[in-house]
């Protein structure tokens, strides 16, 4: 309806985690919001980091993922459980994320912290919601690094309006990277109750692009 009902900074509302980390005072960009329609709940993020007098990201301490997820349905007075990520070994920038009936997906670009730094891989990574959600300590999150040939894969975002996938499905992590009018697909598929067998799979088998909508789904 065009009414505004709340207006605030991000360093004033990651503030509110008391995170002990850059989270706290130098949010930086690239923002992100969310709905889940699983859970009637919003995430919101962005990244912090700092620079030194020569344009260098300042490490230590690094670059942070701050990640703020409601606790109710109320993005506006219900209340927020916040969580941070600090992006080792380089800068996580351009992060995109997804909303999966099982957890939180997130892919960066990692840059080197240098001014100007080389570009070093994609890196995915899932977060369990339901801790989020549920306010824990600590979050259980697992990564994986791509090889340097693959730039900006988006994870998938599902909605609960547009159909549920199926149980135990795969987060799909996309890249355009390889054609011009076709997609490269990657499976993240996550085991909260075993980490170690969380997997990322892919590329799929590529199939020889054609024009939509003429092309038949493989």
């Amino acid at each position: 309806d065009s009414v505004r009902v709340a207006a605030f900074t991000f360093d004033t509302l990651m503030s509110m985690g008391h995170f002990g980390n850059l989270c706290d005072t130098n949010n930086f960009g690239d923002p992100v919001v969310l709905y889940d329609s699983f859970e009637d709940r919003w995430i919101i993020t962005d990244f912090a980091f700092t620079f030194d007098g020569s344009g260098n990201v300042s490490n230590p301490p690094g670059a942070f993922q701050c990640i703020a997820a409601s606790k109710t349905g109320d993005p506006v007075s219900g209340g927020w459980n916040f969580y941070s990520i600090n992006t080792t070994g380089g800068l996580g920038d351009y992060p995109k994320f997804g909303i999966w009936p099982d957890g939180l997906y997130m892919s960066t670009n990692m840059f080197d912290y240098a001014a100007a730094g080389s570009y070093q891989n994609v890196r995915a990574y899932a977060f369990n919601k339901a801790q989020m959600y549920a306010g824990a300590p600590t979050v259980q999150s697992v990564s994986f690094d791509l090889p340097a040939s693959y730039f900006s894969l988006l994870p998938s975002n599902a909605r609960l309006q547009a159909g549920t996938p199926p149980p135990g499905s795969p987060n799909y992590f996309i890249s355009t990277e390889d054609f011009v009018n076709a997609l490269t697909v990657f499976k993240f598929h996550v085991d909260w109750d075993r980490i170690s067998l969380s997997t990322f799979t892919g590329p799929d088998i590529t199939q020889a692009a054609t024009s939509w909508p003429n092309t038949s789904v493989a």
